[in-house]
């Protein structure tokens, strides 16, 4: 003969969690930071906005990265300019630029336009315009890595717990 065994469970939300820092810590690293599947959901957006720039300034891209908060030895962003295009023709590109509705996209195009203003990058030759790239490629790197380190922080998780009306059981489970 079979038996129904009920089993009991204490389930805390977003008001718990504000209240006890301990449990909150608890099932903020084994929910949020332990979690493998756990991964930034605007990754494939950011590498989408890193592409439509990089197209725009008819320039390569290659990257390989990670969707940690820090860059692993692995990690780069390699852009190829066109050698051909100077100072006033990226500044005619970047006219026009809307990009692809992303903040990232908004974001390189106010870093590159401050660029071209630079004495440095008034004249693009071959040397300038590796410098010139370099800048491009490092506030690129920048920008993934300040936006994985949000969304991995405390606030964000408890911003997901918020609007999601997550519950969880006392060992971090969602419930």
């Amino acid at each position: 003969m079979s038996k129904v065994i009920t089993k009991e469970y204490v389930v805390y939300g977003f008001d718990d969690l504000q209240k006890n820092d301990e449990l909150c810590e608890k099932i903020y690293q084994k929910f949020w930071l332990d979690n493998p599947e756990n991964t930034n959901p605007w990754a494939d957006e950011n590498l989408h906005s890193f592409e439509t720039f990089a197209d725009t300034l008819y320039m390569g891209l290659d990257f390989s990265l990670s969707n940690g908060e820090c860059p692993e030895r692995s990690c780069y962003i390699k852009l190829t300019p066109d050698y051909s295009l100077d100072n006033r023709d990226y500044k005619e590109l970047l006219e026009n630029y809307e990009g692809n509705s992303y903040c990232y996209c908004d974001d390189l195009k106010a870093f590159t336009l401050e660029l071209l203003d630079k004495e440095e990058y008034q004249v693009l030759c071959e040397w300038s315009a590796n410098d010139f790239v370099l800048e491009i490629q490092n506030k690129m790197l920048d920008l993934w890595f300040a936006d994985n380190e949000y969304y991995l922080s405390k606030e964000s998780f408890l911003d997901y717990v918020h609007s999601n009306n997550y519950k969880f059981d006392e060992d971090g489970n969602l419930f």
